[in-house]
């Protein structure tokens, strides 16, 4: 079974940071996607083992180009690694779960503060009831 520390590592939250980086205003790991990805990784094994081989093959390809760990590299030279991955499952999936960590109800574990909402302008509204709107009375129509 996998751990939260074989999964918080520096490729994975190196990985997680560029894909949807800080700017102008704050980036994933800014509002914990990475906290939000692991915490789906430990719930789902065979998707973990895929995006851990993947981050492994990244680490090895930024050793072999640019002699570095990836976590090490700069941006620039990351999104080269990563451009040769992007249409792979692994990377699919990852890029998913961090744009779920970055937008999703801070009650899941990631956009803190609900920051990523504000960024776009979301105001969060639930519906009543756990059917939606409660019908209005006839007088009301």
């Amino acid at each position: 079974m996998t751990s939260q520390a074989n999964l918080a590592t520096p490729t994975l939250r190196a990985v997680i940071g560029r894909i949807i980086p800080a700017d102008q205003d704050p980036g994933a790991l800014d509002l914990g996607a990475d906290n939000y990805v692991i915490a789906r990784l430990l719930e789902n094994e065979p998707l973990s083992q895929s995006i851990q081989h993947g981050l492994v093959q990244l680490d090895t390809a930024a050793h072999r180009r640019f002699g570095s760990a990836f976590n090490q590299l700069p941006p620039s030279e990351q999104d080269k690694l990563i451009t040769l991955d992007q249409h792979t499952k692994w990377f699919a999936a990852l890029a998913e779960l961090t744009a779920e960590g970055f937008y999703a109800d801070p009650a899941n574990g990631g956009n803190r503060d609900a920051l990523s909402w504000r960024m776009i302008g979301y105001e969060h509204r639930l519906p009543d009831g756990p059917n939606g709107p409660m019908p209005k009375a006839d007088y009301e129509r």
